[in-house]
């Protein structure tokens, strides 16, 4: 889990670069949505699909 406050600009093409540090984490496959407050959440890919799989048992 990371936790922080971290200040990124897009690029041109509205990207954001994701620092290696969180790459290295997060793996080559990963899931960047809207969290609570404005944030940004990120999960690697078996993470997020072990939360679809969670959710869809409560819905």
């Amino acid at each position: 889990m990371f936790m922080g406050e971290y200040h990124h600009n897009m690029d041109t093409k509205g990207r954001l670069i994701v620092p290696a540090k969180f790459r290295e984490q997060l793996g080559a496959d990963f899931v960047v949505t809207r969290g609570m407050d404005g944030c940004l959440f990120g999960y690697p890919q078996p993470e997020w699909q072990a939360l679809q799989e969670n959710w869809r048992h409560f819905h």
